[in-house]
């Protein structure tokens, strides 16, 4: 379980960096559609706050708050990176 988490986590890494890309382009598009996957999978992973982070983005983009999206990503990228943290110092 330890790998998948870790699989999961690296993932969104990926889709932090992505979300980055299509705020500084203004688009909404891409992060309703990561904000809606985030709540639903989130917490099948073992990681609640970041379903709880994927609502507020889902949110903030059909809302079209830039502001409130760009706190969201944020915060998605610091709870992926502590939860690598801590995934990577488990035996």
């Amino acid at each position: 379980m330890k790998e998948q988490k870790k699989v999961y986590l690296v993932r969104r890494q990926t889709e932090v960096g992505q979300l980055k890309d299509s705020l500084a382009h203004n688009s909404f598009e891409l992060s309703q559609i990561i904000g809606h996957r985030l709540k639903g999978h989130g917490e099948t992973f073992g990681f609640p706050q970041i379903s709880i982070i994927g609502v507020s983005m889902e949110e903030a983009a059909i809302e079209g708050n830039m502001d409130k999206l760009k706190a969201a990503v944020e915060s998605l990228g610091e709870s992926v990176e502590e939860n690598l943290k801590i995934i990577n110092q488990m035996p």
